[in-house]
């Protein structure tokens, strides 16, 4: 036999419960008087068995409280046994282990039977079935909430009863607790098969619509974010999770045993049902009082829930009070809302209608206050509770319906107000349009009328400057004024440039180019700028970059000189250092690499309060800044929007006193080597066959420019002033192309050109309607250049105009000229270019002079080495700072070599190293370079043999370089 828990203390306490619960005797005491009748009947003859079979054996058994005695070996040991047992009349339900005897007599013909404990949880049962002999041993059958069961979800045990044999049947259980007083009943097993059957989809289908409710009201949550779905959905759901253990679906399922549980969500139920009607009510609006009051039941359910834990006996006790006080409060709050005209609470009055009906038959019995008024009562109150959910989900539904009403008379009302507010809104659109037409307008406008006059200047500046008679201090007024004149188109076309990007215009180009060559362009660049002011100019290029990629080069270009321009003119002293790798990032999915370029200089840094606004338009760190050194403060605004319009990013850190580093990084395809690109031809280049030009052009300065540029390249130029004489011209000449401005008096290039392309009029007929145009104007904006395409034109010039570009616009109208079949005279020999000897460019001024034999750099003075584009003036100035520089940097590497600071001695010879790599002898720059190497890593004794070396190689340097700076003073 198993072991059982010994008798609960509790034994005979039914009068101490009726007494606790007095108030619920007074209600129900007519009722708890037939059950006290009824249990306290005496055994009598043996139960007759007939096909029914037999409700309860309690009507006819003998009921003892038990102990840790065994059943007797067999029936004639029965009234031995019997005489030591201690009867009892009631059945505690705060638990205890009891014995229960009965005899039946089968008096059908029947043989398989079913004893079948029901109506509560019982955690042991152990039944033994003496007979037909009274020396006969007993059938033991074993079942309960922690043993097998032959039945899902039920106890029934088999049992085999032969016709017309009495038998005797001695039944021991004991649980923890009792939810209302266990029944024992006996079945044929056909009937209990088809008991089960029933009972079991009744279960399965009322767990699975409160499944199915809950999960669906979770979705509507989701969508709605409607608190009160969230709330039912969760009661809902507690409601099925709690007779779902009732009934031992995970026992049975899962052979998962856990009776603390079982009485947790009957606890949880309260607090979410309470949640859901505060919300679905709108409680606190229609009865405060009753919002207040309903807390209770968030409260008292979660003080009471340790009882699963500490107290199971009383667990279904405390949770019928708290479910009674919930249910009571609920269809009450439910009535008062309803009565106050809000019709969705009809439903709700009417779910915990169907709810508290099998709780008034079942509640008072799980109390002992009356006896079991139907059978399996649990699932009769799971019956209820899917009714209640079912009610509950119209409920919501009429709630939702309510809303769509309201919405429905709120969206009327918002129409009507939006129809009424529309007139307005739409001559605000057109304001909106009218300004924007204007302000594209205000910027052609500014770009030609600007850059007209300005493209003048240069050109003339440029001229003056290739005429090889003009020598000394004119040459060097004529720099600056074409250094200013650069200046500030750099200044207009910043403008221009973030206008165009403020305003959605600006397009990126996609080209092959080569990566290397372009950044060594962009360092080229400032090269002069970092020479005249002595500073170092370097460049780190990762060995793992891609040689040709595939983006907008010019954009590229434009942000390097940009960011490499504001270090070189914020730097003092010391260097600028341009490093390009790739990115430590996962590669791409897309094919592209992520390429950072970074630029580091010395200057003097910038404060933590201005780094945010940095980027920002028309700002600069310091405001004092834009006098000192000029600029409009758009540069970094516009790299900012350059980078991220080509998919990067672009950031800044900087300590003041010690400089800043600028990076920005890039997606770019792989490329392939660009085809060879005629704006690479030197200046003198003549294209091969002479084309007759007609020039369009207001402005006599660009006459001269344009026409000037043309005849140097091998054509035949006619110049005129506006569009009406560029019809004359076209109807009673010949010619091959015309360049035709976009402003000009009486006639602008636009409308000449829609007349060209018309054939002309019949004052001005042009015999060639398709003679290619090329606009030439100040306006810059891709708005201007898809104005003048649509207007006829064949391609587009911006002033001012750039020579290697115009020569390849001619040589693409060559092309096209000759592909259409027309002939075109060859160009004149180039020693006939008149412009060509007038600026030395014939052949024998050309010719290269005669290549001086190499000299050995170890046989001369040290001295500065000649660079591309620096007069001698600015190779005296990087002595005289290399003279000032060099003995510093020296001595900070000699201390740091004295205190064992490897990195800071590290740092002092590479600094040393740019600046000796200016020399003309290698011997300071090899020794530095070898110091370097040593002193990073870490080897201090070494570099201190190299000390003495070093001071030589820089006394030699120093000493040439202060005899060349005297014998040249």
């Amino acid at each position: 036999m198993p072991a059982h828990p010994p008798p609960s203390s509790h034994s005979a306490s039914s009068f101490r419960v009726s007494a606790w619960l007095g108030r619920w005797l007074c209600l129900f005491g007519l009722f708890g008087l037939l059950g006290l009748v009824s249990a306290a009947q005496a055994p009598g003859l043996p139960l007759s068995l007939g096909m029914q079979g037999i409700h309860s054996l309690g009507s006819g058994a003998r009921l003892f409280l038990a102990s840790d005695t065994a059943a007797p070996a067999d029936a004639a040991a029965l009234p031995a046994w019997l005489a030591q047992q201690r009867p009892t009349t009631d059945i505690d339900l705060f638990g205890g282990a009891y014995w229960l005897l009965a005899q039946v007599r089968n008096e059908t013909r029947e043989t398989a039977w079913v004893i079948d404990p029901n109506d509560t949880l019982i955690d042991l049962v152990d039944m033994h079935v003496y007979g037909p002999g009274q020396h006969d041993a007993p059938r033991t059958l074993l079942t309960g909430y922690q043993r097998p069961h032959e039945y899902l979800l039920h106890y029934g045990k088999n049992v085999q009863l032969q016709p017309g044999a009495t038998y005797t049947i001695l039944i021991r259980f004991s649980s923890p607790y009792y939810a209302r007083a266990p029944m024992f009943g006996v079945k044929t097993q056909q009937d209990y098969r088809k008991l089960v059957g029933k009972e079991n989809f009744l279960m399965v289908a009322s767990i699975g619509a409160l499944l199915a409710l809950g999960l669906f009201n979770f979705f509507i949550f989701s969508i709605t974010l409607e608190k009160a779905s969230a709330y039912y959905a969760l009661y809902v759901l507690t409601y099925g999770l709690a007779w779902a253990m009732t009934f031992h679906v995970f026992a049975d399922l899962f052979d998962w045993h856990m009776l603390q549980l079982h009485y947790v969500p009957f606890f949880l139920l309260p607090v979410f049902s309470t949640l859901f009607y505060m919300h679905f009510l709108h409680l606190r609006n229609y009865s405060p009082l009753l919002y207040r009051i309903s807390k209770i039941n968030l409260v008292l359910p979660l003080l009471l829930l340790p009882s699963c834990f500490f107290a199971l006996q009383y667990a279904h006790a405390l949770a019928t009070i708290a479910i009674t006080i919930w249910m009571l409060l609920a269809l009450t709050c439910g009535i008062v809302v309803w009565r106050h005209g809000y019709q969705p609470a009809r439903f709700f009055v009417l779910a915990f209608v169907a709810l508290m009906l099998p709780g008034f038959l079942i509640l008072p019995a799980n109390l002992g206050l009356m006896p079991a008024m139907v059978a399996n009562a649990q699932l009769v109150t799971l019956l209820g509770g899917t009714l209640d959910g079912l009610l509950l989900a119209f409920a919501l539904a009429d709630q939702i319906r309510l809303l769509r009403n309201n919405l429905e008379q709120r969206v009327r009302e918002r129409t009507l107000a939006l129809t009424l507010s529309n007139d307005a809104l739409l001559t605000a659109k057109e304001h909106a349009e009218v300004v924007s037409r204007h302000r594209i307008d205000f910027l052609s406008a500014m770009s030609h009328d600007i850059r007209t006059p300005l493209a003048g200047v240069i050109g003339m500046l440029k001229f003056a400057l290739r005429d090889q008679s003009v020598r000394g201090r004119t040459q060097e007024y004529l720099r600056i004024g074409l250094h200013n004149g650069e200046s500030l188109l750099t200044i207009l076309n910043d403008i221009l440039d973030f206008s165009k990007i403020d305003a959605g215009k600006l397009t990126l180009e996609t080209l092959d180019f080569d990566l290397l060559a372009l950044v060594g362009d962009a360092a080229g660049i400032v090269q002069g700028q970092a020479d005249a002011k002595s500073l170092l100019l370097r460049r780190e290029l990762a060995l793992d970059l891609p040689r040709y990629v595939r983006a907008d080069p010019t954009r590229l270009r434009q942000i390097l000189i940009n960011l490499l321009g504001n270090a070189l003119k914020f730097t003092a002293n010391g260097e600028v250092l341009l490093e390009v790798r790739r990115a430590r990032t996962p590669p791409r999915g897309d094919g592209r690499s992520q390429i950072e370029f970074i630029i580091s200089d010395t200057g003097p840094g910038i404060d933590a309060d201005t780094l945010p606004r940095l980027f920002q338009k028309f700002e600069q760190a310091d405001h004092s800044t834009t006098r000192r050194y000029g600029g409009t403060g758009l540069g970094l605004a516009i790299c900012k929007e350059l980078v991220e319009l080509m998919g990067g990013s672009i950031g800044v850190e900087s300590r003041v006193g010690i400089g800043s580093r600028f990076h920005f990084s890039l997606p770019l395809l792989d490329g392939s080597a660009p085809a060879a690109n005629a704006r690479q031809l030197p200046r003198h280049a003549r294209h091969a066959c002479r084309l007759r030009i007609l020039c369009a052009e207001d402005v006599r300065t660009n006459q001269i420019i344009i026409g000037t540029l043309l005849e140097a390249m091998g054509h035949a130029v006619s110049i005129v002033d506006n569009g009406e004489e560029a019809l004359r011209a076209l109807g009673s000449g010949a010619y091959d192309c015309v360049l035709m401005d976009g402003r000009m008096p009486l006639m602008d290039g636009e409308q000449a050109a829609r007349l060209v392309r018309d054939g002309g009029n019949a004052h001005f007929p042009i015999p060639d309607a398709h003679i290619p145009i090329i606009a030439l104007t100040a306006n810059a904006s891709e708005h201007d250049r898809q104005r003048y395409l649509a207007a006829g034109m064949d391609d587009f010039l911006s002033k001012p105009v750039d020579e290697a570009l115009l020569f390849e616009k001619i040589d693409a109208i060559i092309d096209l000229l000759l592909a259409r079949g027309q002939a075109l005279p060859p160009a004149l020999p180039a020693e006939e270019d008149a412009l060509a000897r007038q600026f030395g460019l014939d052949t024998a001024s050309a010719a290269p002079p005669d290549t001086p034999p190499p000299v050995d750099p170890m046989s001369v003075p040290v001295h500065i080495l000649p660079l591309a584009g620096l007069s001698p003036q600015h190779l005296q100035r990087i002595a005289q700072a290399f003279l000032m520089e060099a003995p510093r940097r020296l001595d900070l590497a000699c201390h740091a070599v004295r205190n064992g600071n490897a990195s800071a001695a590290a740092a002092a010879f590479h600094a040393l190293k740019g600046s000796a790599g200016y020399l003309s002898r290698p011997t300071l720059h090899s020794l530095c370079h070898q110091m370097e190497t040593l002193a990073s890593n870490g080897q201090l004794d070494n570099v201190e043999q190299y000390l003495p070396q070093l001071q030589e190689a820089l006394d030699v340097a120093r000493r040439d370089l202060e005899e060349h700076a005297g014998s040249t003073s």
